[in-house]
């Protein structure tokens, strides 16, 4: 199968460098990549006799008289994995000579090597696919519907443990930063799979795979040092974003879900790693990494999780501030003012204004809201009514 998907390329690429006729022959004798187009589909019995003995065969004139629309040459057997996939002929090298060896030992090790290659390709994903499916019956598992042992099965089939201790990471190809927003090729998802698995140094244990066409999953196997693997996620995730602006012009958003064992585990770090994602980058949408066990974006999951219903009781208090005409500015001033742990200087630093600039402002959102900005009561109600908008007016 695979040499027919290359035969007629192969023949027309190597008859231009070599200036001789190439004709490829199916496991059974029948042209599959030849010169003449015409000619395919036509049983070879001289590259058939090659395929049955396996050994280099030169065919003089002699030879093809018997034959007709076959001409001699020189041909040799293809194998790849000793298995014989078809025969190579050269058309017209007639000479039993060290050169007309060397013509034919070279093509025929040619199309041996890309024949190998392609192999190996398609097993790789064959076996990329077979995983992909395990993290989808996994992420997918519902107690009534699917039999844990089967998934677990699956699993061992593959190699993997799934009762081990990990923890999910999705990583999402963003293209907010891509001049044009043209789509990737598919190559390109390819390389980008291969560059995650290369710098999250994904291992035996590791279950990686896709999830959609821009969002990847890694199951991570968790170690006995939890805190160092976060810090090391944390070191992946810049050199993987660095590697995609370099080399794609795209960036990553990567999410961290909590460590778990078994299916069940490993799903509720996937459901928490995908609400750690969707809650912080929009709040957070200048940051590339959310880990769901830090308690800084835990706080944009409760509000994203929250009902509306709650915010709507104290919307006609708060909306004047919403909707001035100044919100952007006041709503960022507000929001690191209090992250700043309502320090006016650290405040003002990190804002890149004087202070006095940052406490005019502060008295403009009193005016408007009639909160005591020294309170901080009132200070994380409207911080949190700002992040719930912020939310909820991402798109």
């Amino acid at each position: 199968m695979v040499l027919k998907q290359i035969a007629q390329k192969i023949s027309e690429d190597t008859t231009k460098i070599i200036g001789f006729p190439v004709s490829i022959s199916d496991e059974n004798g029948y042209l599959i990549g030849v010169n003449d187009k015409r000619r395919v589909g036509i049983y070879d019995y001289l590259l058939a006799e090659v395929i049955k003995t396996k050994k280099l065969t030169f065919f003089d004139e002699r030879a093809v008289k018997d034959y007709p629309d076959i001409f001699p040459g020189v041909a040799g057997p293809i194998i790849v994995n000793d298995q014989v996939l078809g025969a190579v002929g050269i058309l017209g090298k007639t000479g039993q000579d060290s050169e007309t060896s060397n013509y034919i030992r070279l093509v025929k090790n040619h199309i041996e090597m890309i024949c190998h290659e392609a192999l190996m390709k398609e097993m790789k994903s064959l076996q990329s696919s077979a995983v992909d499916t395990l993290i989808h019956y996994i992420l997918n598992y519902e107690k009534t519907r699917h039999n844990i042992e089967q998934i677990t099965r699956y699993g061992n089939m593959m190699g993997f443990d799934i009762n081990k201790e990990r923890l999910c990471i999705i990583i999402q190809i963003s293209r907010e930063n891509n001049v044009g927003n043209t789509e990737p090729s598919l190559r390109a998802h390819d390389q980008f799979y291969e560059t995650i698995n290369e710098v999250f140094h994904v291992n035996h244990h590791d279950i990686t795979g896709r999830l959609t066409f821009e969002q990847f999953c890694i199951l991570k196997v968790v170690g006995e040092n939890t805190e160092r693997l976060f810090n090391d996620i944390e070191r992946y995730a810049k050199k993987l974003n660095d590697i995609l602006l370099e080399k794609h012009n795209v960036l990553a958003k990567i999410a961290i879900g909590n460590p778990g064992s078994g299916i069940e585990g490993i799903q509720n770090s996937y459901n928490n790693a995908l609400i750690a994602l969707e809650s912080n980058e929009k709040t957070h949408p200048e940051h590339f990494l959310f880990n769901y066990n830090d308690f800084s974006n835990k706080l944009n999951i409760i509000i994203n999780t929250l009902p509306q219903k709650y915010f709507e009781r104290i919307a006609s208090t708060l909306d004047p501030f919403i909707n001035h005409n100044n919100f952007k500015v006041l709503s960022e001033t507000f929001n690191i003012y209090c992250e700043s742990k309502f320090n006016l200087s650290d405040a003002a630093r990190n804002l890149y204004i004087h202070r006095n600039s940052l406490i005019y402002r502060l008295e403009q959102i009193k005016k408007i809201t009639g909160i005591d900005i020294n309170d901080f009561n009132h200070c994380i109600v409207l911080y949190i009514y700002i992040k719930k908008h912020l939310i909820n007016h991402s798109d």
